[in-house]
């Protein structure tokens, strides 16, 4: 999710949080013969070491050094080419490969990440997402509605789509199944995160931070609290409306009083298609071999900076609560707030969202009255925030929903 400052003609400027684009780190090439390097980033200008703003020059010098970090580390996790990734998944049963400490840390954080949710993460899902139609072979038609593949097909799949078939050793990565592929798309945007994050620790060592970035416009980092004039305050970011070309409305919620926090974001209105009223998302269920399918329609985790490997955890986390019956999820994010002190944003497909942790969520309307009090009574609250211990697995679409779906099915046509 990007974070930027704005100006809306409702809202005084606020930092808002668009939704995550999800993807996976699939290789492509460019019109020359240069490898194509597309983890985007942004680094806006307004930020702050020990109080003092930096330079344009100064700003030039860090975008340059973190752009080599994340084009380094996207030739290692991208699944094609001669990455990490793409070697491994060409190996055959039994062989070593040898790997870097990116791809090392990742698999590690994978596999204890795949064990705390259930098996809802899971970074080998590569050949059901070629089966479903969002491998990069699809790439600019994974909008294309297209029936299911058979039950045979699934099963198949799935089977070679299992983390238990890979293992990390000291000399390298091992498989015991030599059709099972990686892709790390599900965690690496949020890794990426925690490289730029211990890039300026180390560059400004012991000196406070304040400012923002993001990579791939779904992870957005806010480092020590907005600085305003004299002083500081937390920064507010929204939760975008993941049904705002039918609704009009672009903001779910808001959060208010972050610091030193991740954001991140995962939703099915990126690499989807629609068929027969419903949504197939390239969030793929580890558990059933197919698109989630619970009801949950986007996943804001709130992430404090002091848990280790942070974005990591916050990207892999957006992700497995689409995975779980939506009373699990809940639980799950729950313990995860006494636990680790994060935050959650679960909106649904009746057009309700749930709030775990111990942070300031305002609706819209409560926002508006907050920032334009004048402005209040015209702000609708098209999300209505819903108690946890009023969820349900069964989610019942609602009519707006009905009618997204119908739009995006005519779309595509």
């Amino acid at each position: 999710m990007i974070i930027v400052l704005k100006k809306s003609l409702r809202f005084i400027a606020v930092l808002t949080a668009l939704l995550a684009i999800s993807i996976s780190f699939f290789g492509c090439k460019s019109a020359s013969d240069e490898e194509d390097y597309y983890v985007s980033f942004s680094l806006p200008g307004t930020f702050y070491v020990n109080g003092t703003k930096l330079s344009g020059a100064e700003l030039s010098g860090i975008r340059a050094d973190i752009s080599s970090i994340l084009h380094d580390t996207e030739k290692a996790l991208r699944t094609d080419g001669d990455s990490d990734s793409s070697r491994i998944g060409d190996a055959a049963a039994g062989e070593v490969v040898k790997v870097g400490e990116d791809t090392r840390t990742l698999l590690s954080l994978s596999q204890k990440l795949y064990t705390e949710t259930g098996g809802s993460f899971s970074p080998a899902l590569y050949n059901l997402s070629d089966l479903w139609g969002f491998s990069p072979s699809f790439e600019g038609h994974y909008g294309d509605t297209r029936p299911e593949p058979s039950a045979e097909a699934i099963e198949e799949a799935l089977r070679h789509s299992q983390l238990s078939d890979i293992q990390l050793t000291e000399d390298g990565v091992v498989k015991s199944d030599a059709q099972t592929r990686l892709d790390f798309g599900g965690i690496a945007k949020g890794y990426m995160c925690d490289l730029i994050i211990r890039y300026f620790r180390e560059k400004y060592a012991g000196k406070a931070l304040n400012g923002t970035f993001s990579v791939m416009s779904s992870g957005t980092v806010l480092l020590g609290e907005k600085i305003e004039g004299s002083g500081t305050r937390g920064y507010t970011a929204s939760i975008e409306n993941p049904r705002r070309l039918t609704t009009q409305v672009n903001d779910v919620a808001f959060l208010t009083g972050l610091s030193d926090v991740i954001l991140s974001t995962s939703a099915d209105t990126y690499r989807f298609y629609a068929e027969d009223g419903k949504i197939y998302s390239h969030i793929i269920d580890p558990h059933a071999g197919r698109p989630s399918d619970n009801g949950v329609i986007s996943i804001t985790i709130i992430m404090p900076l002091r848990v280790p490997y942070a974005g990591a955890v916050a990207d892999a986390y957006s992700t497995a609560g689409f995975c779980m019956p939506l009373t699990e999820a809940l639980a799950f994010y729950e313990s995860a707030a006494e636990s680790l002190g994060i935050g959650a944003v679960v909106v649904t497909s009746d057009f309700r969202y749930y709030v775990l942790g111990d942070y300031n969520v305002l609706t819209r309307r409560e926002y508006a009255q907050l920032v334009r009090p004048d402005l209040a009574e015209q702000t609708e609250d098209v999300f209505t925030r819903a108690e946890v211990s009023d969820a349900s697995n069964t989610v019942i679409p609602c009519a707006e929903e009905e009618k997204y779906i119908s739009f995006v099915e005519e779309r595509a046509q």
